[in-house]
């Protein structure tokens, strides 16, 4: 009877190792050096409705004269800096310029700019623009910007979903879900889900982690906004259902061990 115990701990052991190592491929799986050695191009970020924007405008003056950079840019945080005689954007504040659902920026003194669809370069070149004609403004403004929301959303079998906040403006697949802990031992690696917003419309691209091929992706590089997505293994309730019944199975049989070895002990002292 004990031999038998033995024989179907060890089956249910085995049965219930093998249902994720079967589904379950790794990271990389069967890469290469020569492989993964792609140049995999770094897109443009495109500004997108609800953007917040952090402008600053800069250009060469005359120190005898009244820094006049001032009347473009936001007030500093804590009172510094000018606000052009009172005449701020309505939709703005010292956190920066948010493009509304139009997808406009409202920019002091030059009023209504289009952001959406374009790069940080293409918007710093059209505030330029109006800076310089057809009444120079400014004396060769350089124009700064920044992302300040730069947020990607995980969800499903990660360790810990949640909204990733990203302190610079490039991030890769890899680097997104090593920060929310990584992928589960349910999870699929090699069918991740990126939901992505371009020009008003969603997409949704699906990335094999497994495969070396992730470098080429269009989604390897995560853009503002993106949402990624890990579907749970197919056989993730029956795979965590026999582990509960080993578990219990375990426990079980680990008491009448127990309790064997102490009969037997109980029959060998009277025995003597």
């Amino acid at each position: 009877m004990k031999l038998f115990n033995r024989a179907m701990l060890i089956v249910v052991l085995f049965t219930a190792s093998c249902v994720t190592q079967q589904k379950m491929p790794k990271y990389l799986e069967g890469a290469t050096n020569e492989s993964i050695d792609k140049q995999t191009p770094f897109p443009e970020l495109i500004i997108q409705k609800n953007d917040q924007l952090a402008i600053q405008v800069y250009s060469d003056y005359i120190p005898k004269e009244a820094n006049t950079d001032q009347l473009y840019n936001q007030p500093l945080p804590g009172g510094g800096g000018a606000t052009g005689g009172g005449a701020t954007a309505s939709n703005t504040s010292t956190s920066g310029y948010l493009v509304d659902g139009e997808g406009n920026i409202d920019f002091p003194r030059l009023g209504k700019i289009h952001a959406e669809g374009l790069t940080k370069k293409q918007l710093g070149a059209e505030i330029k623009k109006r800076l310089t004609t057809p009444v120079e403004l400014l004396k060769n403004p350089t124009v700064l910007i920044r992302f300040q929301t730069y947020k990607i959303i995980t969800l499903g079998e990660f360790t810990t979903p949640q909204v990733l906040n990203i302190p610079t403006e490039k991030v890769n697949i890899f680097e997104a879900i090593s920060m929310a802990g990584g992928i589960t031992e349910w999870g699929r690696k090699d069918e991740v889900k990126v939901i992505r917003e371009q020009d008003g419309k969603r997409e949704m691209g699906v990335v094999n982690l497994s495969s070396a091929d992730v470098f080429a992706s269009p989604y390897y590089y995560l853009r503002q906004n993106d949402i990624l997505l890990v579907d749970p293994i197919s056989d993730k309730a029956k795979a965590k259902d026999e582990a509960r019944t080993l578990s219990r199975f375990t426990f079980a049989t680990s008491i009448v061990s127990t309790a064997a070895v102490i009969v037997s002990i109980i029959l060998s002292v009277g025995r003597k």
